[in-house]
């Protein structure tokens, strides 16, 4: 009686393929999983971060409106400082330089690509007071002071991809605009972990005088608002460090 059975290279053959299909699915599978699980934390960061917002209202007794908390003559320091209390066991890193600060400052990646100066796609807030959360979530404190009132601004005019426009004698075209934005904050989720990205760990948001909001698209605004509306769909673009791009 005889008994039919695989070969060897048949075998090989097999397992070679599993393999490819495996290295093939497996880091799509592992990158949805830890989406997954930034989109959770995303929600529970924003919910402390509206928390805290409420807290400090009713403590100044201004119920929907932040202008106190951003008043015109407190520096970004002051800021950071003033809303760190209220987040349970929260610290504030005024510096890099700071003792034992210097791992909370480091890059992050827009969440799309766009133009720079070098070419590259990569931010940093070396320059912001960082609240540090006891969960191990960021948040960087940037102030107007303009106490939320409107004030006048010259900014530079970018096309869509972020590249500043010229005027035709060669200079940066520029244009000036009022805006009654108290502040803007970024918050990273789970610190200086990986990806440290915009879009899927890192986000930016506006304070309003009577609100806060996602901010821009390339710092995670699409993304941001996609979780807040029950979507839960991050919108990112991968690349790595000084990867460049046609515009």
């Amino acid at each position: 009686m005889r008994f039919k059975a695989f070969t060897l290279a048949e075998v090989l053959i097999t397992l070679s393929i599993i393999g490819i299909v495996a290295a093939m699915t497996l880091p799509a599978l592992i990158q949805k999983k830890q989406d997954k699980e930034l989109i959770s934390m995303t929600r529970k960061v924003y919910a402390d971060i509206n928390s805290a917002f409420l807290l400090s209202q009713q403590d100044y007794g201004v119920l929907g409106d932040n202008s106190f908390l951003f008043s015109a003559t407190d520096d970004n320091v002051t800021v950071a400082k003033n809303l760190a209390k209220y987040f349970n066991g929260a610290k504030v890193c005024e510096k890099p330089s700071q003792k034992g600060c210097s791992q909370y400052y480091y890059e992050l990646s827009y969440a799309t690509k766009r133009y720079g100066s070098d070419d590259t796609t990569i931010t940093s807030t070396s320059n912001r007071p960082k609240i540090i959360l006891n969960n191990g979530a960021i948040i960087s404190v940037q102030s107007n002071q303009s106490g939320c009132e409107a004030k006048e601004y010259t900014d530079t005019n970018y096309d869509e991809n972020g590249r500043p426009i010229k005027n035709p004698d060669g200079s940066v075209s520029t244009h000036t605009y009022l805006s009654s934005t108290c502040g803007n904050l970024i918050f990273d989720v789970n610190g200086n972990k990986q990806p440290n990205q915009f879009g899927r760990d890192a986000y930016g948001f506006w304070v309003r005088r009577n609100k806060i909001e996602p901010s821009a698209d390339y710092l995670g605004g699409n993304s941001l608002k996609n979780i807040l509306t029950g979507k839960d769909k991050l919108e990112y673009t991968s690349y790595t460090k000084g990867q460049k791009f046609e515009f």
